[in-house]
């Protein structure tokens, strides 16, 4: 019933995830523009099994870029290509099967452990919005892979300090050594989260042998990966740095949740659960509840900073309820509380599955613009290879559809050629449109409507809108400049081929 309940939660978009063709085929809408770089990514890798990819050229045309994402998520997308087919299915199917395959490691612990109560914590990792959104269908993001590798780190940290079997060291060893391996960023935090909670909770006894033999473990494993990756340190250059506050700003993952959001991600029982984790410590000093209490405490201070940590916001607040619930006593009265609490939960459910007019006219807009997209690929699919500059929303699935490198990008490294490419459509001045498009090497334009550009681009470039952006002649194909000559066209996007000198 669990995977059931798992897979109808984590694939409640299907039906805006698969999207039949006019042709009798099914288009794979994917959720954002993270995601088609990442099937690029897979696409290269299907093309030569094993190869190890350490810079992009899909991206920030005509110099590319260093990114951050590492070869694991690449390959299982490819391995699982190897059953689904074609490739865009696995990589729709990617994220929802690494959170099962969590799921089912924390129904084993839990029943190794006979942690009562221990249901809430596997229903909640089933329903909770933040991890359902993390593992979702037709999102092949490393996130998922990191938040299932970490759950089942911290979990079976949890299980050695219970039980001091070295099996359970050895198996938090090896998924902290992996989870460094996707990314140093949130693993590195979270293990550090959890070495103070230990120092506390277990002080002189918090790193016996086994323990320690395992962060070895994990550090070799986190080295070597970086070895194999070829020792890529992607620090942003000044252009980044200056952009990037502003090109975040546009990002609901990066701005700050408040308490409402994050009831909306685990419940009620939030609120109180300080309260509760620290009574169960001084009551029975059972040094799990202390780090479950230092642990929720770091994790909802980041998720306060940035939303992106809802994933683990909810997973280790999973992990947490065994402890919290617990002080009732009685288990009917465990559960009354559980069940009471998850109405926050079940609201945010409630504007998933029956969205506002308006959320559902935001919806239908996605697939139309992906099957209009996809348009505009096939197009330049036909056409010899040059630079594509675009919106920087649209420029990945562009990429990755038409095999076109682009200017802009959805990643942080290509915010030069997405600031390049918001310039030139803010641009008043044709010379000036013109010696971008020759900086960057371009062949080809495809415009989305001004109203959508206009904003996003004065946002990123910290500017006002100017009167008569060059965006709005392009989008009407009225008074187009000289150097560019329109070649195709469809209900949202314009084609522009830049005219040879």
């Amino acid at each position: 019933m669990l995977v059931a309940i798992f897979l109808g939660a984590a694939t409640w978009n299907r039906d805006e995830v698969l999207v039949p063709r006019p042709d009798g085929g099914t288009m794979v809408v994917f959720a954002d523009g993270d995601c088609h770089s990442r099937m690029q990514r897979a696409a290269m890798v299907q093309h030569a099994p094993g190869t190890i990819i350490r810079a992009h050229d899909f991206e920030n045309h005509p110099e590319g870029t260093v990114p951050h994402t590492t070869a694991p998520m690449d390959h299982l997308i490819v391995l699982l290509g190897l059953v689904l087919r074609p490739l865009d299915l696995a990589g729709a199917w990617i994220s929802p099967l690494l959170g099962l395959l969590a799921l089912v490691f924390l129904w084993s612990w839990s029943r190794a452990l006979d942690l009562n109560p221990r249901w809430p914590t596997l229903l909640l990792f089933c329903i909770s919005p933040a991890l359902t959104h993390a593992f979702a269908f037709g999102r092949p993001d490393h996130q998922s892979l990191l938040v299932a590798l970490t759950t089942v780190a911290l979990a079976a940290g949890f299980a050695f300090v219970k039980t001091g079997k070295p099996g359970w060291a050895w198996c938090a060893g090896i998924a902290w050594g992996l989870a460094l391996w996707v990314s140093w960023f949130e693993p590195l935090i979270l293990l550090a989260a959890q070495e103070i909670a230990r120092g506390l909770a277990l002080r002189r006894g918090g790193r016996p042998m086994a323990w320690r033999r395992a962060l070895v473990l994990a550090a070799g494993i986190a080295l070597g990966a970086w070895a194999l990756e070829g020792f890529r340190i992607p620090w942003p250059g000044n252009e980044v740095r200056a952009f990037f506050p502003r090109w975040a700003s546009m990002l609901g993952e990066l701005q700050p949740a408040g308490p409402r959001a994050m009831f909306a991600w685990t419940g009620w029982l939030l609120a109180p659960a300080p309260l509760l984790l620290g009574w169960d410590y001084f009551k029975k000093r059972d040094p799990l509840a202390l780090m479950c209490l230092v642990l929720l405490a770091v994790v909802t201070a980041l998720t306060g900073w940035q939303a992106r940590w809802s994933p683990w916001l909810a997973a280790v607040f999973c992990l947490s309820l065994p402890w919290l619930l617990r002080l009732p006593g009685k288990k009917w009265v465990a559960w009354t509380a559980f069940v009471a609490s998850l109405w926050p939960v079940a609201a945010a459910w409630e504007m998933r599955l029956f969205p506002s007019p308006r959320e559902q006219m935001l919806r239908s807009e996605k697939i139309a613009e992906a099957a209009y997209v996809d348009q505009i690929a096939a197009f330049l699919r036909q056409q010899p290879r040059g630079g594509v500059l675009a919106p920087w929303w649209i420029s990945p699935a562009l990429a990755r559809s038409s095999g076109q490198p682009a200017v802009a990008g959805t990643s942080h490294q290509s915010l030069p050629g997405s600031t390049d490419a918001a310039r030139f459509f803010l641009s008043d001045d044709d010379h000036v449109a013109a010696a971008l498009l020759g900086l960057r090497k371009v062949k080809y334009v495809v415009t989305d409507t001004p109203e959508r550009v206009v904003p996003t681009s004065a946002t990123l470039l910290g500017v006002p809108p100017p009167q008569n952006p060059l965006i709005t002649r392009l989008a009407d194909a009225r008074n187009v400049p000289v150097f560019l000559e329109p070649v195709f066209a469809n209900r949202f996007f314009r084609v522009y081929k830049v005219r040879d000198e």
